[in-house]
This record gives structure tokens, sequence and C-alpha cells, in this order.
């Protein structure tokens, strides 16, 4: 993920200006990111879908989210776009790496456990009532954090600061161990296949649940509304599950195929390589930046909550001026 294989583009000259590429478009991604991620924490903490344990795992994921972010932007978007090297300290060095790959794993298995949620709320009406509560979604957060934290916490020792000031895995056996297992095929299988394996069971069976059969009709309108909830996020998670996978996995392809090239191969090409692994971490990092325009693109639900919000603020506007107007007749009567 963070592709730690060791290229030196100190004394090349590309022909491509990666530089620009990064400042640029890592930016935007970024700062949409950002900005997709507080709207989706604003909307899912609303009453209307606090009420759903996937709203939970779908809350936790846009927190997660601007985690992984914040990693991303310190350990390789201020460094190689801008030049500006934060992690000069060994406890950033420690900590922030640590964070780039606990918050990632947090947010991929929060989106697993929101698949889960919603195939047991699908397909099991007995099971639904008793795991699909806002209070399982809860204790299934907390659990996440703490067995990611806890596979992750090697980077806490496996990192340092080297002679050169650079932020990189400790020498002989943790960097043989990171560069040619962890970061290769480890993080591939732990990351990418073991969850997507898990959302696409999930997904196939709430599909042929949703799709393939008549839908049963309710008459209550209160259910009915929920069963329009529940359908909507459903949607929002198979769409999700997928730009997931499509986004996230060329990155990790990348690097085991790095770690299998030889040093000569790698210097040969260590232009268009550093090109190809840099637009791969970016497309790597929208995957955590677009669940918010998914979400609208996809949920009527979520868009509707999200026009609540806007006219919420156009009526206070308007409330604001009529009392400003008021106030203004009141002094000046004639």
């Amino acid at each position: 993920m963070l592709n730690r294989s060791g290229f030196n583009l100190t004394s090349i000259h590309c022909p491509v200006d990666t530089t620009l590429f990064v400042r640029y478009v890592g930016t935007t991604v970024v700062i949409l990111g950002y900005i997709g991620n507080f709207l989706s924490i604003y909307i899912f903490s609303r009453k209307a879908l606090r009420t759903r344990s996937c709203s939970w795992l779908f809350l936790a994921l846009a927190i997660s989210n601007c985690f992984v972010l914040t990693g991303y932007t310190t350990e390789s978007l201020l460094l190689h776009g801008y030049y500006i090297k934060v992690l000069s300290h060994w406890s950033l060095c420690k900590m922030v790496i640590f964070l780039i790959y606990a918050s990632t794993d947090i947010s991929n298995y929060l989106l697993t456990a929101a698949a889960i949620d919603r195939c047991i709320a699908v397909n099991c009406i007995s099971a639904r009532h008793t795991f699909c509560k806002p209070k399982i979604a809860k204790c299934e957060i907390l659990f996440l954090i703490i067995i990611m934290s806890f596979i992750n916490a090697h980077f806490l020792f496996g990192f340092h600061m080297d002679k050169k000031k650079n932020c990189s895995p400790k020498k002989h056996q943790y960097e043989i161990f990171f560069i040619h297992h962890y970061d290769s095929y480890v993080d591939i299988i732990k990351s990418i296949l073991i969850p997507f394996t898990i959302m696409i069971i999930c997904n196939l069976i709430i599909i042929f649940r949703l799709f393939r059969k008549l839908p049963i009709t309710i008459k209550h309108k209160k259910s009915q509304r929920r069963q329009e909830k529940d359908r909507q996020l459903t949607l929002c998670l198979v769409i999700t599950s997928f730009i997931f996978f499509i986004l996230t996995l060329p990155s990790e392809v990348n690097d085991f195929l790095r770690s299998k090239i030889n040093q000569k191969s790698q210097e040969k090409y260590v232009c268009q390589l550093w090109f190809l692994t840099t637009v791969l971490i970016i497309i790597y990092q929208i995957n955590y930046a677009s669940h918010f325009y998914i979400y609208t693109l996809t949920g009527s639900i979520f868009r509707k909550e999200l026009k609540k919000i806007c006219f919420l603020k156009e009526r206070h506007y308007l409330y604001s001026e009529y009392h400003k107007r008021n106030s203004i007749i009141e002094q000046y009567p004639y």
C-alpha cells in the first residue's frame, strides 16, 4: 500500500512530472473526500437513519475514511506533491504508518460488517431482531477497532527513522518481511480478498432475495417506509462493495508484482514504475473519498436527508432575514 520498495528519483529526470499530478489530482481527491465523508457523518447521525444498525456502520465507515485520507495526506501527498516532510520524527513515523494500515483495514471490514448486517436483515427475519440493532452495530465497531489495531500493531515496532531521516521499515528481517511478504501478498489477502469474498457472497444472497423474488406487499405505511430504507441502504452497500474491489485491488497487485521485479529492472524503468504506482495509490484513495457521492447517486433516502439539510439552512436564512427586516421597520416606522 505504501509502496516502500525504494524509488530513488533524486538523480533521475523523468519525462512525466509526477509531482504536479500528485499535487493537483491528489489534493482534489482528498478535499472532495473530506467534504463527502463529513457530510456522510452528518447525514447518518440524523434521527431518520440513526435507528438502523447499518447506518451506524456507515457512520463509523465515514469517520474511518477520514483517518485513511489523513494518513495518505501526511505520508504521501504532502511529501511527493508539496515537498513537505511531516514524518521527521520517529514517533510520527510509527503512528502515521500504523494509522494508515489500521484505518484502511477498519474501513474495509466495516463495509464487510455492513454487508453481513444487510444479508441477515434481508434473509433472516427472526435473526434480524436479535442482531440488526444499533447496540450490536456499536459493539461490532468497537470489536473491529480493537482487532485491527492489534493486527497492525507491528508497525509501531517495525518502522523507524533511518540514517537518511526517512520513515522506513527496520533493516534485515523486518524489511524483508514487509516488502516481500506483508506489503505484497499478505496485505492483498487480509485487506482486499477476504473482505471482498465475504461481501460478494452476502451481496449475491441479497440481490437474489431482493431482485429475483417477488416483493412482499406491505399494507402499513410505516412498514413500507422501513422496507424502503432497508432497500436503499442495501443498494448503496452493493454498489459500494463492487467499487471497493475495483479501486483497491490494482494498487495491491502492483505492490505484489513490483516486489518480484529485480533491482536492475526497477532502476531501468524507475520513472514508469513510480508514475504507475502514484496513479494507482490515488485510485486507491478514491475508494475512501467517494462513498458520499455513491450514496447520493444511488440512495433516494440519502438524497432526501441531504435536501432536508439544505432546506433547513435556507429556512434559517429566511427566518433571520425576516426578523432583521422587522427590527428595521420597528426602529423606523415612518
